[in-house]
């Protein structure tokens, strides 16, 4: 069954409440601890007091004092104090004995030279007992003096009512308090929730307000403003791609739809338009094709987690080579120059290494005006980092444009001319190195040199 919770008030009241009742039962116990023992050694020295004065007076009988007089006198000494009783017995019989039921519950102790104090509680009264031998005319007595402690009794009476009356006034405080402290945060809370259905109803754009107490509250609402910053750069981000997808599409597809209207109309008869036709139509459904695919590497990098535990260190220079081959055989004339440090191993999948060369050599062919095209490749170790290097001599970018480069479908205005660009391969690039915690770095200059680096851990 589903506890049914209470309201923020409440729950406030009361745990401020509990605290404040353990704080009140704490200190009220740390008192009568302390008074506990402050009065238990303050009747104990009235026992010892009254035992010495006892015992001395009984040694005098029969020199200062006759025996009826120290009978008579220990009569008088339980009239004046009617909170103390004495008893004064042997094995065989009962000397003297003050009339009290407390008798009943105290047992006869025999004693010798040992003097013995406890306590001893009589219809909820604490009592103090002092047990001592005693010489009375020439034989051995014991006296059992007992002294009721009224000082921790009337202190204990004195407290409760205290202690009652401050839980009391503590409760009153704490719903007080609770109902101003949720009060506030309710208000403030509701504050959040307007701004979230306003963001619902009206836009991403609205944020919490965020105050000067620097609290709780204020917190949430930073991270939820922080949350929805994240949240509507994604949504402006996304806007982004599919008009920049659509965008791209659309051109390959609007000639498709040229040429084939074209041919249906006229290119039966016209074998020459028919072959040209043909032709871009293949062209753009190529083209069609490798903006599909490199949509489909760019979302697969994104969902990729990789676990670098589980990541095995390779040689780079194999896969370095082989990628430098496959582009020997399509670009004969592109010179290739490599770097790579001895024994040097980096933590990263085969394919993803072969991935990143492809779309960082692809670009230095395919951004490249020069007959002498000229491609480094570095692999080195730098300050106990890996760090892959491919510096071209091609086009350059603007130094305004390098930070734009890796976003999705951005092209600078040179790489417009280049119809096989659709602006993804560096996003791809950047997507990928962050699976690794690497990070890549871009310098160019116009019509010099292009160099992209990664940076491993």
């Amino acid at each position: 069954m589903r506890t049914k919770k209470l309201p923020v008030f409440l729950e406030i009241m009361k745990s401020s409440f509990f605290i404040i009742s353990l704080i009140l039962i704490i200190y009220t116990i740390g008192q009568l601890i302390t008074f506990w023992i402050f009065t238990d050694e303050y009747e104990k020295d009235l026992l010892e007091a009254k035992y010495k004065e006892i015992s001395s007076l009984s040694k005098d009988i029969n020199i200062e004092i006759s025996e009826n007089g120290f009978y008579e006198y220990l009569q008088q000494l339980t009239k004046v104090d009617d909170d103390e009783y004495i008893r004064i017995y042997s094995t065989d019989k009962i000397y003297y004995e003050s009339p009290s039921e407390i008798w009943e519950e105290i047992k006869f102790d025999y004693v010798n030279q040992d003097i013995i104090m406890g306590s001893k509680i009589f219809d909820f009264e604490i009592y103090m007992v002092i047990t001592g031998p005693i010489e009375i005319g020439n034989s051995q007595y014991t006296i059992q003096i007992i002294r009721e402690n009224e000082m921790f009794q009337e202190f204990t009476e004195n407290s409760l009512p205290i202690l009652i009356f401050t839980l009391i006034l503590g409760l009153a405080l704490s719903g007080i308090g609770a109902m101003y402290v949720s009060k506030n945060f309710i208000k403030r809370l509701r504050r959040l929730t307007t701004t979230m259905n306003e963001i619902k109803e009206k836009g991403i754009d609205k944020r919490a307000e965020i105050s000067e107490l620097n609290d709780e509250i204020d917190k949430v609402n930073i991270v939820f403003n922080s949350m929805m910053d994240e949240l509507e750069e994604a949504f402006h981000e996304q806007s982004r791609f599919v008009a920049d997808a659509s965008h791209e599409l659309k051109t390959p597809l609007t000639a498709l739809n040229g040429h084939l209207s074209m041919l249906k109309r006229w290119g039966k008869n016209d074998k020459e338009r028919l072959e040209k036709s043909l032709d871009t139509c293949i062209s753009e459904v190529e083209r069609l094709t490798k903006i599909v695919n490199d949509m489909l590497t760019l979302s697969r990098a994104e969902k990729v987690e990789i676990d670098l535990g589980n990541i095995n260190e390779i040689e780079p220079k194999i896969i370095i080579d082989e990628v430098i081959e496959q582009y020997k055989i399509l670009n004969p004339d592109v010179n290739y120059i490599t770097n790579i440090d001895e024994n040097i191993k980096v933590k990263i999948d085969p394919n993803d290494l072969k991935q990143l060369l492809i779309i960082f050599i692809d670009n230095s062919i395919k951004y490249n005006d020069k007959n002498n095209i000229e491609i480094k490749i570095n692999f080195k170790k730098v300050s106990n980092k890996m760090q892959l290097e491919v510096i071209d001599n091609g086009m350059g970018i603007p130094k305004e444009e390098i930070n734009n480069v890796m976003k999705r479908f951005y092209k600078v205005d040179k790489s417009r001319l280049h119809n096989s660009s659709f602006g993804i391969g560096l996003s791809i690039a950047n997507r990928i190195a962050n699976n690794y915690n690497a990070k890549i770095q871009i310098d160019s200059e116009l019509d010099k040199y292009t160099k992209i680096s990664v940076y491993f851990n």
